[in-house]
């Protein structure tokens, strides 16, 4: 696919500005640079610098927006973090340069952006703080957020069936895991290293480690005989989609619930934040009118 063309530039005094803001889209959204994106990628990322754009200018023409000021020391700060992203001053100019972005352009766009989040912090820092009756009342009317559910520390050998090559026949796949199990009944401490040896599953460089599973969530045969074991237990061969495992119950962390205790700090934080962010775009609304 051909990359796409440069877009259609605003007028001169604000397109410095739009180009920032593209850049922005871009690496956010994509991780690229403007000139690396496809043509459908760099219209999703100019509609959102549209977007961004319109968003700033609507709160920074505000009241409020009007009587922030932003001291030249938070800006050079902002520069001097988008800058530790690159691999050295050169290629951070170089990247502003290819984007159509020149440090004043930059400076400009970062002024407005501290600017934009300075006015929203404004606003809600004049939310009534979250009190203990209402962490209280959330934790009693959302028990299914406070179930911890049992884990099982999993880990398992793959043998797949492709009967494209003469290894991995149903038949010599079925003799493979069965040669495994087998070893493994004797010396079941050589699972991980079994796994690194023998697993046609990328795990194999980690010896099999599947991480920590709770119910559900691998394929049903692994997970019926993975709840079915106690901890250090094998079990297989075990037939699925993917082809034979073995599998091993490393370590079983129970269920549990988390206390109203233990979840107080959080749910003001998160109670918190849902408040800010409500009041930041009821009144962001209430600009639009």
């Amino acid at each position: 696919m051909n990359k796409a063309s440069p877009s259609t530039l605003p007028p001169l005094d604000d397109r410095g500005l739009h180009a920032y803001h593209i850049l922005r889209a871009a690496v956010e959204i994509y991780g690229k640079q403007p000139g690396e994106l496809e043509a459908s990628e760099l219209s999703t990322a100019t509609a959102r610098a549209e977007q961004a754009r319109e968003l700033e200018n609507l709160v920074l023409r505000s009241d409020n927006g009007r009587r922030v000021s932003i001291p030249d020391v938070a800006v050079d700060d902002a520069i001097d973090r988008i800058r530790a992203r690159y691999e050295n001053d050169n290629a951070f100019k170089q990247s502003l340069l290819e984007s159509g972005v020149v440090e004043s352009d930059l400076r400009r766009a970062l002024w407005r952006e501290l600017a934009f989040d300075a006015v929203l912090s404004m606003v809600s820092d004049a939310c009534e703080p979250v009190t203990d009756a209402e962490i209280e009342a959330y934790y009693e009317n959302n028990p299914r957020h406070f179930n911890r559910p049992e884990l099982r520390t999993v880990r398992h050998i793959l043998i797949t069936i492709n009967d494209d090559y003469a290894e991995n026949t149903r038949e010599q796949a079925l003799k493979r895991i069965t040669d495994i199990a087998e070893h493994l009944a004797i010396d079941p401490g050589d699972f991980a290293d079994q796994a690194r040896t023998q697993s046609e599953c990328p795990t194999a460089l980690e010896g099999g480690l599947l991480g920590h599973a709770p119910q559900g969530k691998l394929y049903p045969e692994l997970d019926a005989a993975l709840f079915a074991l106690n901890e250090g237990d094998i079990a297989g061969p075990i037939e699925t989609e993917a082809g034979f495992h073995m599998i091993l119950c490393e370590k079983i962390q129970p269920g549990a619930v988390i206390t109203l205790d233990e979840a107080r700090e959080k749910l003001r934080e998160h109670l918190t934040n849902t408040r800010r962010k409500a009041a930041q775009k009821a009144w962001i609304e209430g600009l639009k009118t």
